[in-house]
């Protein structure tokens, strides 16, 4: 009988320790989601099913996996990654159409060349901002220093900013990053960048989702830029992948 309850005991003892190496494991699995990309999930997917204020489209909706590589950069850390690293810079934001339809795919794509880090800026606290008042452009809003360390650093890869309104053009004088801009660096040099998504069918618009034709077709541009960063579309133990 003392045997009988020896091994009830014991078997007790085994299961509280299983459950609390399952439980450690699970809560490290969560911490191993990083906070960067559970916030980037959160973020792109609070706006599934809500109305953009400015004209009142609906966005359309994204999934984003909570293992995603996303990380959150600031403007100096990304100049720092521009000069240095081997690497995948990803500038956008949550409102924009183009970014949301872009996002899914370039995670995909990461994950098809085991890249474990896709480093994320926003631009919006930091850009300038421009407005034509009256028949005359204003600047609304400067850009903050590093901003325009950006702009310098990625100058021959941009286009001049262009404001159109009522058939006639202004000129900024500045440069512009439009999103979705995914940048390519290697070796310090940004070997491959694109701008936007893929060009859009008759009758589709920005705030469509893109079809699984212009899906294959966008995940073709982000391989080719994988590639020319990383070599394949695997990495090696020698060689990891940021």
């Amino acid at each position: 009988m003392k045997n009988k309850k020896m091994i009830i005991i014991l078997i007790a003892i085994l299961v509280v320790i299983i459950l609390g190496v399952v439980f450690i494991l699970t809560r490290d699995k969560k911490e191993t989601s990083s906070s960067d990309a559970l916030k980037f999930k959160e973020e792109y997917e609070s706006l599934n099913g809500t109305k953009r204020e400015s004209d009142g489209a609906s966005y359309n909706d994204v999934n984003i996996y909570e293992d995603n590589p996303i990380k959150y950069v600031t403007i100096s850390e990304a100049l720092n990654i521009l000069d240095s690293e081997k690497a995948v810079i990803y500038i956008g934001a949550n409102w924009c159409p183009w970014c949301r339809n872009a996002v899914p795919v370039l995670i995909d794509t990461a994950k098809d060349y085991d890249v474990k880090k896709i480093y994320y800026l926003n631009l919006d606290e930091d850009k300038s901002n421009f407005e034509v008042q009256d028949g005359n452009l204003v600047k609304t809003r400067e850009g903050t220093e590093d901003y325009y360390k950006l702009l310098d650093k990625l100058s021959d890869i941009l286009s001049d900013y262009i404001l159109k309104e009522d058939g006639k053009e202004y000129n900024t004088n500045e440069k512009r990053i439009y999103m979705p801009f995914v940048i390519g660096i290697k070796d310090g040099k940004v070997v491959d960048s694109h701008t936007g998504t893929v060009d859009l069918s008759e009758g589709q618009s920005k705030y469509d989702s893109l079809t699984s034709e212009q899906r294959e077709e966008l995940y073709n541009i982000y391989s080719n830029l994988f590639a020319n960063v990383f070599g394949s579309n695997s990495c090696n133990e020698e060689e990891k992948c940021s």
